[in-house]
């Protein structure tokens, strides 16, 4: 897609995956059409996984060693489906010519912290991320990620969002 000289300095770009999420692949496909560059970019594709789970297992009648085995095993299960998926987009980078690598990052602290900090870490020379589209009373109850995550890391941020559809407007008669 573009042009590049050997004049260019390398880049260090991460790209922040919802892999569960519709807009994840729309947001890989367009970061590729649009803004990488294989002579150049190095990916780091990220999820933050928040395992946050408090609660007394004793209110459910049950003991705590059930219930710890449990979200563990849970939790083993979600990191495999993450790091599927997050493959997935590995592959996706590499066959358009582009180095990539996969971190799923397990925190039990908020999934922006988490993103936030290990893209000021890798110190990256640009953040691409998807768009929830949060609107109205969603937005100012659940707050923007992608707005915290702007404010918060050291490099550029790119916000992709998905190409809404509007339905046509009725006609007078």
């Amino acid at each position: 897609m573009s042009v590049s000289t050997s004049t260019k300095p390398p880049r260090k770009v991460v790209v922040a995956l919802d892999s569960s999420a519709s807009e994840a692949r729309h947001t890989a496909e367009w970061a590729i059409n649009n803004i990488l560059d294989p002579a150049r970019d190095k990916v780091d594709v990220i999820n933050a996984i928040s395992l946050d789970s408090e609660f007394d297992a004793t209110e459910l009648g049950t003991s705590n060693i059930y219930v710890t085995d449990y979200l563990m095993e849970m939790q083993q299960q979600i990191e495999q489906k993450v790091n599927e998926a997050l493959k997935q987009f590995v592959e996706l980078f590499k066959s358009h010519g582009i180095p990539a690598e996969s971190h799923a990052l397990k925190s039990r602290t908020d999934s922006r912290n988490v993103i936030v900090d290990y893209t000021n870490s890798a110190k990256a020379d640009l953040l691409i991320l998807g768009s929830r589209d949060l609107t109205g009373w969603k937005r100012v109850f659940l707050g923007s990620f992608s707005d915290y995550v702007q404010a918060h890391v050291h490099c550029p941020v790119l916000i992709v969002r998905e190409i809404r559809v509007s339905s046509p407007t009725p006609t007078s008669t």
